[in-house]
């Protein structure tokens, strides 16, 4: 029996794919735990339509990306003014929720679980470096300078 795969799956086969398998399979497996259609020809036009869709909405969430991430490399670095001790540590500390406010100042929309911090909370006076990732494997850096009142 035909069937077109909804989901990968390691031992048959990539999402899409079209293969052929038992018919016991097919329809005991597959097909009621929804990891498979029948591969008619309406499925199999139906399939191809939401393939080429969502190969439109990747290409654009990847020039979006594209595009912050240039918007994101104009800025530079970012600088914070904070009071702090005389041993260069801050009082209170620097997050990603306060990275966020003051990117959307810059007039650039950025959500939390895009900003990633390698060292963790910024809590010491100097220049540290945040990721930003919009998309996978696409990232920035950005300088976050923190400097003393």
């Amino acid at each position: 029996m035909k069937v077109i795969l909804i989901n990968s799956t390691e031992k048959l086969g990539k999402k899409g794919q079209l293969i052929s398998v038992k018919n016991g399979y097919a329809r005991n497996y597959l097909i009621p735990m929804k990891k498979a259609l029948l591969a008619t020809s309406k499925n199999i036009k139906i399939f191809k339509q939401t393939r080429i869709i969502a190969e439109k909405q990747k290409s654009e969430k990847i020039n979006q990306a594209k595009n912050r991430i240039n918007s994101i490399k104009l800025i530079g670095a970012m600088i914070f003014f904070v009071k702090s001790s005389k041993k260069n540590k801050i009082f209170g500390s620097i997050g990603i929720r306060d990275i966020v406010k003051n990117l959307l100042l810059m007039g650039i929309i950025v959500e939390k679980h895009e900003i990633k911090l390698p060292q963790g909370l910024l809590r010491y006076l100097g220049t540290h470096t945040v990721f930003f990732t919009p998309y996978k494997n696409m990232d920035t850096e950005i300088q976050v300078s923190i400097l003393s009142k």
